[in-house]
């Protein structure tokens, strides 16, 4: 007799990596035939962006919660107290939580855990995150313990295992590694033009998709972009879709635009959806991202689906999920980041081997499989 499967998917709203993953998981799953009946616990803001769900699939459950279950504290309360309760009583004897957390008291209520964190940054760079040290404090030994406590911790990249059981002293048989994999359903590219009132997209411009947090350096990388002002001879501008986690470092990172660029050289938007950044990533010359720590990062891959040349830092997992479809650099050293952009916005046969190079890697990441691995592993406990 198969078991019963539960996901709780309760996540941020905010757009994200992690949103991203949910949606995608949840749109593919919905296409699959599966051994077990699945419920699957969301909030109604992730619902109502699954594509399929109309297309039943009758083993699978979605479980509607508020939208407010998604915020901080609470999130991790239901998890904590909530969930093992609702699980006991649907008689779930199996449970994936792929947002770093997951239920302390699981082996109390007899309830097998496979658990995927998606950040090592609370070990690594504990004073680069956002928001209030003892908040920050709690989230990290919360995930600890989950770890800890979880059958099964999943990774998104032989990195992100290496550097897990080095810091935990975990015993590497407890851990799976699985790439996350990226949707191959053509890019719909918006015709109508989104936000074309205050942005014209015949403009040379690079972009960047990236959360404004500290570990990202935003700042290393607008002073690279305006020394390459004053090297290239034709103007561009830089476009920034940031998520606005650090509010102290985003009025840092205004305070300087303000003191070194005129004539609206850089474009901040924020709180896109997943949909309005196709136009973004299809008209741009270049495609930078700037981290210290990623386990696995999706918008270097995003940018390659757009056939965009990538700039990207050489640290942690991002050498390991960009390959040789990259040009890498030190985040902490401007003139790398200036040399690496000028290199792919000058120099075609650069330009173009990346791209090249971008299509190829990208076969690494195939979602369907990634979604049937991680089954897999549920389905063994």
């Amino acid at each position: 007799m198969s078991d019963n499967i539960a996901i709780d998917f309760i996540g941020t709203n905010l757009s994200s990596g992690s949103k991203t993953y949910n949606i995608n998981f949840c749109n593919k799953l919905n296409s699959l035939k599966l051994k077990n009946k699945v419920k699957i616990f969301i909030c109604k803001n992730y619902y109502i962006q699954i594509s399929n769900k109309s297309k039943k699939n009758k083993k699978i459950e979605f479980i509607l919660k508020p939208n407010f279950f998604s915020i901080g504290f609470i999130k991790i309360f239901w998890i904590q107290f909530i969930l093992p309760l609702e699980l006991k009583i649907l008689k779930i004897k199996k449970l994936y939580s792929p947002m770093n957390f997951s239920p302390i008291l699981s082996n109390f209520f007899k309830i097998k855990v496979v658990l995927c964190c998606h950040s090592n940054l609370p070990w690594v760079h504990f004073d680069l995150m956002p928001g209030n040290k003892i908040r920050n404090y709690f989230v990290k030994k919360i995930m600890e313990l989950s770890i800890r406590s979880s059958d099964v911790l999943i990774v998104n990249s032989y990195y992100a295992q290496k550097e897990i059981v080095k810091l935990l002293k975990l015993k590497k048989k407890k851990i799976e590694m699985i790439y996350l994999g990226l949707e191959k359903k053509k890019l719909r590219i918006n015709k109508k033009k989104i936000l074309m009132n205050y942005f014209n997209y015949n403009e040379k411009y690079i972009l960047s998709v990236i959360s404004c947090v500290r570990y990202h350096n935003i700042i290393n990388m607008l002073k690279a972009y305006k020394n390459l002002t004053n090297i290239i001879k034709y103007s561009f501008k830089f476009v920034l879709i940031m998520q606005i986690l650090d509010k102290k470092y985003y009025q840092e990172i205004n305070n300087f635009i303000k003191e070194n660029f005129k004539n609206n050289n850089i474009i901040i938007l924020s709180n896109l959806e997943k949909k309005d950044l196709y136009n973004f990533y299809h008209n741009a010359m270049a495609y930078v991202f700037s981290s210290y720590s990623e386990v696995f990062g999706f918008t270097t891959l995003e940018a390659m689906q757009h056939k965009l040349p990538v700039v990207v830092s050489r640290k942690s997992a991002l050498p390991e999920i960009n390959g040789k479809a990259a040009l890498y650099f030190d985040p902490d050293k401007i003139i790398q980041i200036q040399n690496m952009l000028k290199l792919c916005l000058l120099n075609n046969n650069v330009k173009q081997k990346l791209i090249k190079a971008g299509k190829h890697n990208l076969k690494r990441f195939n979602l369907n499989s990634s979604i049937k691995k991680t089954l897999t592993v549920i389905e063994k406990l």
